[in-house]
């Protein structure tokens, strides 16, 4: 029985191939990508079709090809689930031409002469089936021209191919073989909608002693990856085999987990030392037997073996939904690797909350969480490689212990330099504080809403309906000083320079700087920060209605013979000061220095820049042009460019001179004016 993605993915399959070829599907680790190869055989060895347009009679004969003994296994498997008969072209059997189905090893019909390596297309030896579907499975390792031959073989045949991961590291693309991707929906709607497991996953520490073991690796194999010898040099030791350990028992003891190793003899130090620590393991790689696989796989199952320790046997291919645990030893650049090796756990399973994903190589620090969205077009056309970069970083989000045991379980985590990047259930909603290269952000659901710049973000807690402040340095004449900005409830900065002592009180924020040779009485500086008006103060400012206006004042730069004036609302900028002398006002408009305000229309102010026939010439709010204003709050015309003839004085100037425009000054008799509403 097919699920509803399948179903969707079969329909996009039948109609894709009306139109194209080769089709490539992307379908998760776990998602069933081997019965919805089933359901589309069945289809066709049923209806004969889809045939390739002039292909023989045999025209519903399909060929299954795999590179891993073990994936040609679990093909057959599912094939006999489905009740689809079929041959299987492996090395040690005979073929039975009978069977309209083949599974075939790629290796078997190389070295069986039916796809010659290095030959000519026309010298290529008989063979007499006729598929008209090929079938590639985990076909993101289709690279050699072993893969190119099938094309040539057939070229009447409709093509397949599945995987997981459509990216290569050397970045090329993957249309030389297919002509479309088909991509499925992402990780996190698997998990979402109960297909997938859920996962917590624990990563070595931006600064951990491992993380720079990774980043000294320099030297690159023939594929682009690490090279495993300079990776056993500097990984196969015995303090890093140890951390695996320690971290295996701090979070995994009495889990069943897949340890995934550098090479065999990593893969046996690493057994050899768990096994001294009472942990039921075993090692599986490529060259233990089948039968042998097939018994430790056995054993695994029903519990005699806790723990696999292999080298990328079970990267693919391997179906076993109990896997409650992931442990990375092995560092990678390849995105494909990561993915499917992770995806190995994810596998839902009953009694099973969720996977814990043990990266003791911080592999998240390359390639971020298997939940992060990717476009896999990009890499199918070769437009985004799939080879990670250890220079990259990755953000941590800040857990806040909510009680002891979770606060126990943080210095556990310090203490073996790990970090949970994420709990089983965990989604990133709300505001978060996030530490990436050694600098403070913040994240809104998920997304960066902040930038990590800040040494340091402090929570503030209903204090201005601001989210937190962050702290940064600064220099005050010659005093290195902690400065701090406000992140609103957005988790938006609002590039502020407060003093890092800020403190929320009647309305305004309070920031004070203590020299370090600070004694009682001596002086200090301080800076208030109004979030109404978007306005600095030296001193604390009173608030009055002014005109109609709410107006502050307070004294300037710590002069106590002169106050200054500022409007109360947010003009787009920060507010400039200016006297009662600057302010005139009617019953409609407002002039407070070189801003105009509309009575009517309180939540805009414009930028004065000039007097035209007894008018104001303001710059629009979009910057794009400029604005005449009347003296009755009404709007003029619209000018692209200042007109001619404007007045570029200033207002007090212009107002004085005007005697007839009936604008009132608030300034009497040389004293501080009676505030008026």
């Amino acid at each position: 029985m097919l699920r509803d993605y399948q179903i969707e993915m079969l329909d996009r399959l039948k109609r894709a191939w009306k139109r194209q070829q080769s089709v490539m599907v992307q379908m998760p680790t776990g998602t069933g990508k081997t019965h919805l190869m089933a359901a589309v055989i069945r289809s066709l060895t049923h209806n004969h079709s889809p045939k390739g347009e002039g292909s023989s009679d045999q025209g519903g004969m399909v060929l299954v090809v795999a590179h891993r003994r073990e994936l040609i296994e679990q093909i057959s498997q599912t094939l006999n689930a489905f009740g689809i008969e079929h041959g299987l072209i492996v090395s040690g059997k005979p073929i039975d031409e009978t069977k309209q189905v083949q599974v075939a090893s790629i290796q078997t019909l190389v070295r069986r002469g039916l796809i010659p390596a290095n030959a000519p297309t026309r010298s290529l030896s008989l063979f007499t089936l006729h598929f008209s579907l090929v079938i590639v499975d985990e076909a993101h390792h289709a690279l050699a021209d072993t893969y190119r031959m099938l094309w040539e073989w057939w070229p009447k045949a409709k093509f397949l191919g599945l995987t997981a991961t459509p990216c290569r590291l050397n970045n090329a693309p993957f249309t030389d073989l297919f002509q479309t991707l088909l991509q499925s929906w992402t990780i996190q709607e698997f998990i979402d909608k109960g297909w997938l497991s859920d996962f917590e996953y624990v990563s070595a520490a931006p600064n951990s002693e491992a993380l720079r073991r990774v980043r000294s690796l320099t030297k690159r194999g023939a594929d682009g990856d690490f090279q495993n010898k300079e990776l056993a040099t500097v990984m196969d030791v015995p303090e890093s085999i140890e951390h695996l350990y320690k971290t295996y028992r701090q979070f995994a003891e009495g889990k069943k987990g897949i340890v995934y190793a550098i090479d065999r003899q990593h893969a046996q130090h690493i057994a050899e030392y768990y096994a001294s620590q009472g942990v039921k393991c075993a090692v599986i790689e490529s060259k233990t037997s089948a039968d042998c696989r097939q018994q430790t796989l056995e054993d695994y199952r029903r519990q005699t073996i806790d723990v696999l320790i292999n080298v990328d046997i079970f990267s693919e291919g391997f179906d076993c939904p109990e896997v409650e645990f992931i442990q990375l030893a092995r560092p990678t650049l390849s995105l494909s690797k990561y993915l499917q090796q992770v995806g190995r756990g994810m596998r839902v399973s009953p009694g099973k909350p969720h996977v814990l994903i043990l990266d003791n190589v911080g592999l998240y620090q390359i390639f971020g969480l298997p939940t992060e969205e990717r476009d896999w077009r990009q890499t199918f056309f070769g437009l985004a490689s799939g080879k990670g970069d250890t220079k990259s970083g990755r953000y941590v989000v800040l857990d806040e212990p909510d009680g002891q045991s979770d606060s126990t379980r943080q210095r556990e985590l310090v203490n073996l330099e790990m970090v949970r990047i994420k709990k089983g259930g965990q989604k990133h909603a709300g505001l978060q504080i996030f530490l990436k290269d050694g600098r403070y952000g913040v994240l809104n659901n998920g997304k960066v809403s902040c930038q990590p710049r800040f040494k340091e973000i402090v929570r503030l807690h209903d204090e201005g309906g601001y989210f937190a402040a962050g702290i940064y340095g600064g220099k005050l004449y010659d005093n290195y000083v902690e400065y701090a900005s406000l992140i609103d409830r957005r988790g938006i900065d609002m590039g502020l320079r407060l003093f890092r002592n800020v403190k929320w009180q009647d309305g305004i924020f309070y920031s004070y700087y203590l020299p370090q040779d600070y004694k009682q009485g001596d002086f200090y500086w301080s800076i208030y920060w109004d979030p109404k008006g978007n306005c600095y103060y030296d001193d604390d400012p009173a608030f009055s209605m002014v005109a109609g206006v709410e107006v502050a004042e307070a004294y300037e730069h710590n002069d106590r013979r002169q106050y200054c004036h500022k409007l109360r609302y947010n003009t787009g900028n920060l507010s400039p000061r200016f006297f009662i002398s600057d302010m005139f006002f009617n019953k409609d408009i407002i002039i407070a220095r070189d801003y105009l305000i509309v009575k009517r229309d309180k939540n805009h102010a414009y930028h004065i820049c000039g007097f035209l026939d007894g008018t104001v010439i303001v710059q629009k709010e979009d910057l794009s042009g400029y604005q005449q204003m009347l003296l009755n709050g009404k709007k003029g015309e619209v000018f692209s460019s200042l007109p001619k003839g404007i007045q570029r004085i200033t207002p007090v100037s212009y107002i004085y001179y005007q005697k007839d425009l009936g604008l009132k000054n608030l300034w009497r008799n040389n004293k501080r004016p009676i505030f008026q509403t």
